[in-house]
């Protein structure tokens, strides 16, 4: 117990690194960096993020679950020589679409900057997929500690690199830092030497098994980073660098947050049928608790990273209340994709995932479009956001009318929410001229009555808010108050 408990907090401290050190990455890079070098930093470590989650092949999973023997070394074997050749490819892929990657970006003294990118994509192919194959005996620590070396090795490598010259080339370095941190601490770590073999039953099922999620990685790296590679070819580097900041800070946590909620709801569905007397309670407190969450999140990044932002990464960064506000209405929206998840996680409804999935790639593609006719970050915000609301109501009819969810309770968890983030975006586009003081005075105001009329909700379609245990709370809060004054004195 004590060391699975160890190792669950390594895997912990692990999930916070990946999200601590970009974050960290980002705020000294763009102290560092000329906005055009940060832009076209950016666009590297996109780039081979965006390949390596489009050719994911699934040879880590398999290295979990392999199951056609039962010795690891002969399995490894195989799977190193199939995680090589994946390697090998990608990074031929880019260094032979580097000079196209530079005419996109708009950096065409960038070209060799793409070429040895690739080349570190080839270099993943020597990591030892051993501390993956661990977890398989709930051993966690070795893949939750290489995971934290990339992560260090890339961001120490990147910030003394771009302290010494100050351009594009220092993420080119810490890319190949990470990547060689990651290959000497799996190996290192690993309780199987990285050999290559080759083992037909173990290739064919490997193969079987990572061959459909090939399509499905296209389609989750167009989602997670098709816009911004959108913006760098359409606007520049400039742009994609003043987006990266701020999509990259706005969406930094959301992911974690929604695994968590996801992960803490799917099994209060799961074997229950869609006329259990549960689903109906906990389909509303799903609604209430994603809704509130999202809106609390919204309205943290629009009043307090609005100041905040221009004071981490420069003046060059700062962006104007309404932009801040469009885009923490979006950030509300897509928290609100994952209404339907737990249920048709839990029920198998894969079909009804899929669905959002392609509601997202339609309003970035009306995005793009609006773009091009109107190049501006602003509009292509604008027009994401649009058609995000129109396909995030489409959504909710969907659950009300397939999944049993109160419809009136999907209305006001989605309607009223949109309705407070309409007034701060009104107001930042019609009163721009706000004091701080009042802008937080602003946030202030809306959040509370954001909470009163979420425990409206909770009165209606959870459990009623009786008087009396109002008025008991209030009572313990003071008599728990004139206690400690008591105390004090």
């Amino acid at each position: 117990m004590k060391n699975t408990f160890k190792s669950g907090s390594v895997l912990l401290a692990a999930n916070l690194a990946e999200m601590a050190f970009p974050f960290i990455r980002n705020v000294l890079l763009a102290r560092l960096l000329s906005q055009e070098d940060f832009g076209v930093a950016v666009s590297l470590a996109m780039i081979i993020a965006l390949v390596e989650i489009g050719f994911d092949f699934g040879v880590p999973v398999s290295a979990v679950r392999y199951t056609a023997t039962d010795d690891p070394k002969k399995a490894l074997a195989t799977l190193h020589t199939l995680q090589l050749t994946r390697a090998a490819l990608v990074g031929g892929l880019l260094m032979a679409l580097a000079p196209v990657l530079a005419i996109i970006f708009k950096s065409p003294q960038a070209t060799w900057a793409y070429v040895v990118v690739g080349a570190c994509a080839t270099l993943r192919g020597f990591g030892n997929l051993g501390v993956k194959q661990a977890m398989r005996d709930y051993i966690y620590w070795p893949n939750a500690l290489t995971l934290i070396m990339i992560q260090l090795a890339w961001t120490v490598t990147v910030i003394v690199a771009a302290w010494i010259s100050p351009d594009y080339w220092a993420m080119v370095w810490g890319l190949g830092a990470s990547i060689i941190a990651s290959t000497i601490t799996s190996n290192l770590l690993s309780r199987f030497p990285w050999r290559l073999g080759w083992d037909k039953a173990v290739a064919d099922e490997a193969t079987a098994f990572g061959k459909p999620l090939v399509p499905n990685g296209f389609v989750s790296g167009a989602l997670s980073l098709g816009d911004r590679v959108f913006v760098g070819w359409a606007l520049g580097v400039h742009a994609l660098a003043f987006y990266s900041v701020i999509f990259g800070t706005a969406t930094l946590p959301r992911g974690a947050i929604l695994r968590f909620l996801t992960n803490l709801f799917v099994p209060v569905f799961v074997n229950r049928p869609p006329d259990h007397p549960s689903i109906k309670k906990n389909c509303a407190r799903w609604t209430l608790i994603l809704s509130l969450t999202a809106f609390l999140y919204a309205m943290g990044f629009i009043f307090v990273a609005t100041p905040l932002l221009p004071l981490l990464f420069g003046p060059a960064y700062a962006a104007t209340p309404y932009l801040m506000s469009l885009i923490g209405l979006n950030l509300f929206v897509k928290f609100l994709y994952q209404l339907p998840s737990p249920v048709a996680m839990a029920q198998g409804n894969s079909k009804l995932v899929l669905t959002c999935t392609v509601f997202s790639i339609i309003a970035l593609a009306v995005a793009g479009v609006a773009a091009l006719i109107w190049p501006s970050i602003d509009v292509f915000v604008l027009a994401l956001t649009a058609a995000e609301v129109v396909a995030v109501l489409r959504i909710g009819m969907i659950v009300v009318n397939s999944l049993g969810y109160a419809r009136g309770q999907v209305a006001m968890a989605l309607l009223g929410p949109m309705a407070a983030i309409g007034i701060v975006l009104a107001a930042s586009l019609f009163l721009p001229a706000f004091s701080l003081i009042d802008w937080f005075l602003l946030g202030g105001v809306i959040t509370v009555a954001g909470l009163a009329f979420y425990a409206v909700m909770a009165h209606i379609y959870i459990d009623p808010l009786k008087p009396a245990l109002l008025r008991q709370a209030i009572s313990g809060f003071l008599n728990r108050r004139a206690v400690a004054t008591g105390k004090e004195q």
